[in-house]
Parts: C-alpha cells; sequence; structure tokens
C-alpha cells in the first residue's frame, strides 16, 4: 500500500455503519481531539494577565487572542470538510494536529502580541479546525443507533481536561516562564497528530451513489460530448463553461454544495447561527452580573466552575438519552435549545446568589448535552455520507454567531446600562434556535417518497449514462442535418 493510500485509507468495498467496532477507536481519538483544543482554549486564560503585562497592553486586546482562535476554528470549517473529502479524513488530522502544535512552538519567538495573533490566533486555530471537523465528522460516519453515545464520550474530553489544564499550565509558567510553557503546550496538543493515526476513513453505501461529485460528473460529461468524425476529423464541442460554472464546479468537486438547495439543512442553518449568536451570552456576563448584585470576587468567579460542572454532567449523561422514532436527534436538539433559551429568559429574576448558581447549574447541564446532540442531528438532516461538508457549513454558520454576539450583547450592555437586557436578548435568540428545526415536521419540509429518492439518488454512472446517450444522440442528429445540408448544396449546384 502506497504512502497515498495510507494516508486516506480508502477501504475496498462500501459497508454499512458498523455502529461500534473501530468507531469508537475513532471515537477515543476525538476525546484527545477535543481535550487538545477546546480543553487548552479553555486554560489559555492563565497567560492572559502576564501577556498583558509583558507587552503592555489592554485586557481587551490580549482576550482578542481567545475570539481568534474560536474564530478560525469555526470560519475554517469548510476548509476542513473540503481537504478532508479531497484528501482523506486520516491525514487531516494528523496534519491539524502539526499545525496547531507548530502555533505554540513558533510562540517562542514572540515579541508583540500581534505575534501571537499569528500564532496562537491563525495557526492554532486553524489547524484545531482541521482535526476537530473532521474527526467529528468521522465519527458521524461510524455509528447510527450509538453516534450520540460516540459523540458525547469525544466531546467530554474538553470538560475532562478544563479542571487540569489551568493549574498544570499555571506550573509549566513558574518553572519554565510563559515561553517555555508554550512550547511544552505544543507538545501536548501534539498528541492530536498521534491519535489522528486512528481515524480510518470508512466508505459507507451511500457514498456509491455520490462517489462522484457533481463537477466530476459535469466534466465527464463535457469530455463524452467532444466526438471527432474519422473522415472529416472534426471535433464538435458542445458545451462551454463559463468563469462562474468553472469555479462552482472546482468547489462542488470537494464539498456537496446541493446541501445549500435543500429547505430542511438551509433552515437548521438558520437555527444553528441563532444558537451560536446567544449561546454564550451566559458565558460572558454571569460574573459580571454577580458582582453588580455585590457579590464578592471569588464567590462571583465560582459561578463559572459550577457551569463547567454542569457542563461535564449535561455531555456525560446525554449519551444515555434513548431515540424515539417521531422524537429523533435533532428533535431533542430542539428542545435542549429551547430550554437554554427559556431558563435565560427568567434569568434577571435570579438576583440572589443561590438563584444565580442554580441558574448557572442548569444552563451548564444543557449546554454541555447540546454540543452531542447538534453533531448528531447533523448526520440526520445533513446525511451521514455527506457529514463532513454538513458539518464544515454548520461550523462556518456558528462561528459567525459566535463573532457576532458577544459584541452586540454589549452594544445592548451600553446603550441600556443593564445584564438583564443581555440575557433576554441570548434567551430569546435560544428559543428561536429551539423552535425552527420542529418547523421540519412540517409536510413541506419532509423528505421525498422512496421512489423519489431512487430517482434522485440514482448512481452517477446512471446520470453519466443518460447524459453521454443524450449528446450522442443530440451529436448524431447535428450530423445527419449536416449530411442532409451537403447533400441539398450539391442537388442545387
Amino acid at each position: 500500500m502506497g504512502i497515498s493510500n495510507l494516508c486516506r485509507g480508502k477501504p475496498g468495498r462500501p459497508v454499512d455503519p458498523p455502529d461500534g467496532g473501530w468507531g469508537w477507536l475513532v471515537a477515543l481519538a476525538g476525546f484527545v481531539v477535543s481535550a487538545c483544543s477546546y480543553g487548552v482554549m479553555r486554560s489559555l486564560g492563565v497567560f492572559f494577565v502576564t501577556w498583558q503585562d509583558y507587552f503592555s497592553v489592554t485586557a481587551a486586546e490580549t482576550g482578542l487572542i481567545q475570539s481568534i482562535i474560536t474564530g478560525v476554528l469555526n470560519l475554517a470549517a469548510p476548509i476542513a470538510g473540503a481537504l478532508s473529502n479531497r484528501f482523506g479524513c486520516r491525514v487531516v488530522v494528523m496534519a491539524g494536529g502539526v499545525i496547531s502544535s507548530v502555533g505554540f512552538v513558533l510562540s517562542l519567538w514572540a515579541t508583540s502580541l500581534f505575534h501571537l495573533y499569528v500564532t496562537v490566533g491563525f495557526l492554532t486555530g486553524f489547524g484545531y479546525s482541521l482535526s476537530l471537523i473532521t474527526t467529528m465528522a468521522t465519527i458521524g460516519r461510524y455509528f447510527t443507533t450509538h453516534r450520540l453515545r460516540a459523540n458525547s464520550f469525544a466531546a467530554i474530553g474538553a470538560s475532562f481536561v478544563s479542571f487540569a489544564f489551568p493549574p498544570l499550565f499555571q506550573y509549566l509558567m513558574d518553572e519554565y516562564t510563559w515561553r517555555g510553557a508554550l512550547v511544552l503546550i505544543g507538545g501536548i496538543v501534539l498528541h492530536i497528530a498521534g491519535f489522528g493515526a486512528l481515524v480510518r476513513p470508512i466508505l459507507l453505501k451511500g457514498d456509491v451513489t455520490t462517489n462522484k461529485t457533481p463537477g466530476e460528473v459535469q466534466e465527464s460529461s463535457a469530455q463524452s460530448s467532444r466526438l471527432s468524425d474519422n473522415n472529416t476529423s472534426l471535433t464538435l464541442t458542445t458545451e462551454k463553461h463559463s468563469l462562474t460554472k468553472v469555479v462552482l464546479d472546482k468547489i462542488g468537486s470537494v464539498i456537496d454544495i446541493r446541501l445549500l438547495t435543500e429547505p430542511r439543512f438551509l433552515l437548521f442553518c438558520v437555527a444553528v447561527f441563532l444558537f451560536g449568536f446567544g449561546r454564550f451570552v451566559p458565558n460572558i456576563y454571569i460574573v459580571p452580573r454577580a458582582r453588580a448584585f455585590g457579590v464578592e470576587e471569588y464567590p462571583s468567579a465560582f459561578l463559572l466552575s459550577i457551569l463547567a460542572i454542569g457542563d461535564i454532567v449535561g455531555r456525560a449523561s446525554v449519551g444515555l438519552l434513548p431515540e424515539w422514532p417521531r422524537f429523533r436527534r435533532a428533535d431533542q436538539y430542539a428542545l435542549n435549545t429551547f430550554l437554554m433559551g427559556f431558563i435565560t429568559l427568567f434569568a434577571p429574576l435570579a438576583k440572589t446568589y443561590v438563584t444565580m448558581a442554580v441558574y448557572s447549574a442548569c444552563y451548564g447541564l444543557l449546554m454541555g448535552g447540546c454540543v452531542p446532540l447538534l453533531y448528531s442531528a447533523i448526520a440526520e438532516i445533513g446525511g451521514a455520507n455527506r457529514m463532513s461538508s454538513a458539518l464544515g457549513i454548520i461550523m462556518f454558520l456558528r462561528g459567525i454567531g459566535n463573532l457576532a454576539g458577544p459584541p452586540f450583547s454589549g452594544w445592548l450592555r451600553d446603550i441600556t446600562g443593564s445584564f438583564d437586557a443581555t440575557l433576554l436578548e441570548g434567551g430569546g435568540c435560544l428559543v428561536l434556535a429551539g423552535l425552527l428545526p420542529f418547523v421540519l415536521h412540517l409536510r413541506v419540509f419532509q423528505p421525498a417518497s422512496t421512489d423519489d429518492k431512487v430517482g434522485e439518488h440514482e448512481s452517477d454512472g446512471t446520470r453519466l449514462s443518460l447524459l453521454v446517450a443524450e449528446r450522442e444522440e443530440s451529436n448524431t442528429a447535428s450530423t445527419h442535418n449536416h449530411e442532409t445540408s451537403v447533400v441539398i448544396r450539391e442537388t442545387a449546384v
């Protein structure tokens, strides 16, 4: 087996999702990738005060590192999906681990905060996107019944290390300075590349009908339309591609853009955007709101710890949820999101420390359950065989929401002078994000009938044969007309 085949790991024959087996090793890789990406990102806060003093910058400028790494992770998701479709999931995950590790190591020579924006922010965020998005997409292809449990196991990695990494990073910084600590963190992150070898691609039976992208089918049909006449050596060209069509063909060759033509998928994209717009409002403002009510500094900060504990419990327990035929994972995700928004709408009523702690625990519990449910819902709506493309598009839109939501909520806080307005805005977005997926049960959004599906998902070979037949028939007619016109001219002469 050559290096290319080893990296891409294409199996010999298509299979049904095994719903276990090697898939659990892929889930283990997801656990490590989640721990080394989101787990590390959550713990970088221990460096912020040191960076602020060392580079003599403001807290807002230092905090921009966290925004860059989170934004790049989400916005680069379509690129991760496209590269996975083009080169295979294993090599993309391993490459992402190397890139993110290099981002930390290059910070050793940082002379300005802008240097950290590029290395820790952009490079590491891009590497995280390649690794995390691709791994979670592959997990969705390996599982059906146990998909939620596998996603839950993988997602809990970030929460599991969130308690261990902050004191570890502080110790490394005290012993080796912040530069040395970042190099050692780069070594920790490099484990993604090692565990990425476990992310073995799988060829599903559903892939057989879509093993050629729209661009490849059109290119093949265009090639078949160029016929040569043995007598006249005349080449007939029947199709000219415009620049726009060529670009779309290239995009279609690495990511399934047909998803953007499906109403079910588009509606779910809107719901996920709203989720990203409102999800971080409680995380950002729960502590300053508590301080505004006179709660002391450490008890206020502990509210985030309570939220993190709830997050761990939520990620661990959501995998135990059963699935009902009329209440599937997309419905469970929608209900979970709706409840997040519902309790947030009532969060302004929490004016004592006890009620604030109860809200933090409940919100963390629901937020932890949302992540595994989202991955499972994407596999249901987009299809397991298109998981990379679907996840890339949805994470991109969620990333836009994540970037736009906090500044908007901050603007509300400034013009109203109250944290309650931000909570109401975030809660409203989450409620709407939870209600929209239930609209998918309307008849207009229901999948086509079995007969329609057969026609819709016919193999590309059949499609290509029909296209070639049409081309040949058209060209035969054109040739016949040409011969007829020649005979007429000769007769006239």
